[in-house]
């Protein structure tokens, strides 16, 4: 069995998170809490490994090292 724990929010965070459990039909706020991180975390993976995104072009026979001159 899991640990339940209590954490204190605004009235304004906990409407929030009311109003976001209620659009997604999540069946608790543990659920919606957990939905949030999992958004954030992929955020900051999609800002850490695409910050080259568009820019990387696939190599060339041209960019093998042993057919480069001098």
């Amino acid at each position: 069995m899991q640990e339940k724990a209590t954490i204190k929010v605004s009235e304004n965070t906990l409407k929030m998170l009311k109003k976001l459990k209620e659009e997604n039909n999540f069946s608790s706020m543990d659920e919606t809490i957990t939905y949030l991180i999992k958004l954030y975390r992929e955020e900051k993976l999609r800002r850490v490994f695409g910050i080259d995104k568009g820019r990387i072009t696939q190599f060339s026979k041209d960019d093998r090292i042993e057919d480069r001159n001098g």
